[in-house]
């Protein structure tokens, strides 16, 4: 017997995109190893929604990703020109809510209304949008025991990654310190000025150009989505901090002086973002860090975070974001879900 799992999808951006076509992609995977099908029926973006109770098909799904952005509401006959999520439950009875909007760390909407709308109703969700934890752990998880429903978020921090799965894991440890680098968009300009003496802006304007950094990269380069991964990691340790008790410090036009002057004393620049759990401190700095560190080797648009332990230390180096490489996270979680035996089988 077949399981089915209803996802109902929020953002429709890269991350959902590839979500869908990795869905597709997998289908005769996920039907062989764990007898799943995986349904998405309804796709939600700022402007619209394109809903099918019985789940779009493959073809329908590769036709959706064919769509501008904010572009769902064309999808005929399934379009409608507004958002609504309470009907959208209504008419698909979902099993899981993935929410993939993007990270708004002012309000954290629309992205904790509809997490907390959909925990609510009972509905699991996924995230791969972290201001809904990085703002409201507490309130989310709380609300999840409560109506006995999963909420899983492997895919916010090192998305290519598991470094959430291998912190959960390690229950007999004594973690002492997390720290390292979280975000692509700061390493690769910082790689590209110390590998080829580029000023900060060139080395910005290449990474824009190549899709690694946003049209306004404030967010990386001020700090604010390393410190807000930070934030999700002391939650899963177990010593949480809040977004605003984060120093943070930016490499905004950093000087090449500062580069040269770091190689010639042996050193890489990284914007290293640390939680220690002794005092419960959290930061995000610009550190001098000597080329024998392993973290001073992470190069380009990997992730790289030392978990120092009362055993000793454990290094994660890899992706920590990127279309597909956080779509495999979404879906990951998505299985986890499905083989706790929530979902039915039809």
């Amino acid at each position: 017997m077949t399981r089915r799992l209803r996802v109902v999808l929020t953002g429709f951006g890269s991350v959902g995109r590839s979500l869908v076509k990795v869905i597709v992609s997998k289908r005769d995977l996920l039907a062989m190893k764990y007898r799943l099908r995986v349904d998405v029926v309804a796709v939600v973006d700022s402007k619209g929604t394109a809903l099918k109770t019985e789940g779009f098909s493959d073809y329908e799904l590769m036709k959706l990703c064919e769509l501008p952005r904010s572009g769902v509401r064309m999808f005929e006959p399934y379009a409608l020109d507004y958002v609504d999520m309470n009907h959208v439950y209504d008419e698909t009875q979902p099993d899981v809510h993935a929410e993939l909007t993007p990270s708004n760390y002012a309000s954290g909407e629309p992205g904790s209304s509809n997490v907390l709308n959909a925990v609510r109703q009972g509905i699991h969700v996924v995230l791969a949008n972290k201001a809904p934890l990085a703002l409201r752990f507490s309130d989310v998880m709380s609300l999840a025991l409560v109506k006995g429903v999963a909420v899983k978020f492997r895919a916010t921090v090192m998305g290519g990654t598991p470094l959430i799965d291998t912190l959960t894991s390690m229950r007999s440890y004594e973690i002492v310190r997390v720290e390292g680098i979280l975000n692509a968009t700061t390493n690769f300009v910082l790689t590209k000025m110390h590998e080829e003496l580029t000023d900060f802006r060139e080395a910005l304007g290449r990474a824009q150009a190549l899709g690694v950094a946003e049209v306004d990269p404030s967010l990386d380069v001020e700090g604010v989505d390393a410190a807000a991964k930070l934030v999700i990691l002391s939650n899963v340790v177990g010593r949480p901090v809040t977004l605003d008790k984060v120093y943070r410090e930016s490499i905004l036009d950093m000087p090449i002086s500062e580069v040269v002057k770091a190689l010639n004393h042996g050193n890489v620049i990284k914007h290293i973002a640390r939680l220690d759990l002794r005092d419960g401190q959290a930061s995000v700095r610009v550190d001098a860090l000597p080329k024998t560190d392993p973290l001073a080797r992470v190069g380009g648009t990997l992730n790289g975070v030392r978990v120092r332990t009362d055993v000793g230390e454990l290094m994660l180096i890899g992706k920590g974001g990127g279309g597909f490489e956080t779509a495999h996270s979404v879906l990951d979680d998505l299985l986890s879900i499905a083989l706790r035996g929530d979902v039915s089988a039809r």
